[in-house]
């Protein structure tokens, strides 16, 4: 079984935490794959389209109030202003309860769970999916969604039967496609609502329907055989990985979506952690920022670039990884946060360390001069070293 990695570097994967190879609960995923499945990974996903844009929040059809506050919370919760995100989802799960509305507090209760999972409060997000599963029974909507996540808090634990039973549980599920007369209003990554088919003539408004429901089951199946590889990539078991991914690509190819495509890429970078390929791996973190910036999801590309930075480190790409970490600390400068930012950059600076490049040391020295002037500005005091950030 191969080694491993160290990722006790990273320490901020916001949202993606379910399906990380390493959290706090000491369960580390596995670590890479052998060039030739480098390169068929890559081209497997390469034939999926991209460059299209489709929701990535749940959606709920109901009255003006909800509607404000949930378009609130799910701008919010996309730049990762948790705390107003929280708030926001809050405010519309009241309106829900005044109104009686199942499916709006179902909806709700998941996407306050999301928000929890990506606060790391992994028992009030499984409080809140128990919620959302009994709400959205109530209203007769599906709860594939809610297995879905399920199965990725029991990954992130170590309990593989639970995430194997959950998955069974969203896969033996109605998709979460609707019945016609309701939106699909249960899943982050549910193309129905906005989906790129909107743009392309149809015959009919029946059978925009049905093309939108049929591409909304494809990403429901493409989410179940992506959760099915990344459970077998954390038990090692890369045939069986591999064959699930690509039953995902195949359904991939028919669904327009920047997030499945970021999703596609983390798959693909377990899968080559499992055969301890750091390079890979990485190659495959960046896409994913890359896809998710496309797709607005600013949220989680933090924690996916200190993802890859681990694995450019343990690849011996040193200049690299110092590089993705500094992208890391300006994203926390523009976010408000800059005594994190500064912590960033003193980890992108003793990775800098172990090599000379003056093109990386300037353009640390020219963030570490961005992140002081931000700090003296609040006077706030400047944190220690930071000499050793300035190029004479």
């Amino acid at each position: 079984m191969p080694n491993h990695v160290n990722l006790t570097m990273i320490h901020a994967a916001a949202g993606r935490s379910a399906r990380l190879p390493a959290n706090r609960n000491g369960c580390h995923g596995p670590c890479g794959l052998p060039s030739a499945s480098w390169l068929l990974l890559f081209g497997i996903i390469a034939v999926v389209p991209i460059g299209c844009h489709s929701a990535n929040r749940a959606r709920v059809s109901v009255d003006s109030t909800i509607g404000r506050a949930a378009s609130s919370a799910d701008e919010a919760f996309a730049e990762g202003q948790l705390d107003t995100a929280l708030k926001q989802y809050r405010r519309a799960l009241h309106r829900a309860w005044a109104i009686d509305d199942p499916v709006a507090s179902g909806t709700i209760a998941y996407n306050l769970a999301a928000s929890w999972l990506s606060a790391d409060q992994t028992d009030l997000a499984r409080d809140w999916l128990l919620e959302a599963r009994s709400e959205l029974c109530r209203g007769g909507n599906s709860t594939a969604n809610v297995w879905l996540m399920e199965s990725k808090i029991a990954l992130q634990q170590c309990r593989f039967d639970d995430a194997r039973l959950y998955i069974a549980r969203a896969e033996g599920t109605e998709p979460p496609c609707g019945d016609g007369s309701r939106q699909c209003g249960c899943c982050r990554t549910d193309p129905c609502s906005e989906s790129c088919l909107k743009g392309v003539p149809v015959l009919g408004p029946h059978l925009s329907e049905k093309r939108g429901k049929r591409q909304c089951k494809r990403d429901f199946q493409t989410q179940v055989s992506l959760a099915k590889a990344r459970l077998a990539a954390e038990q090692y078991d890369i045939p069986q990985a591999m064959q699930h991914f690509r039953n995902a690509c195949e359904n991939a190819k028919h669904v327009c979506s920047e997030d499945l495509q970021a999703e596609l890429h983390n798959v693909a970078a377990l899968i080559h952690l499992a055969n301890g390929q750091h390079f890979q791996a990485a190659c495959h973190f960046d896409a994913e920022a890359k896809h998710l910036r496309l797709a607005g999801n600013h949220r989680e590309i933090p924690g996916i670039l200190e993802l890859a930075a681990a694995a450019y480190q343990h690849s011996g790409r040193q200049r690299i990884a110092a590089n993705r970490l500094c992208r890391v600390a300006r994203i926390w400068l523009g976010r408000g946060h800059p005594r994190k930012a500064w912590e960033m950059l003193q980890a992108a600076n003793e990775m800098a360390s172990r090599i000379y490049c003056e093109n990386t040391q300037i353009r640390l020295s020219l963030t570490a001069s961005e992140i002081s002037q931000v700090l003296t500005a609040s006077d706030a005091n400047l944190p220690d070293r930071r000499e050793d950030l300035l190029v004479e």
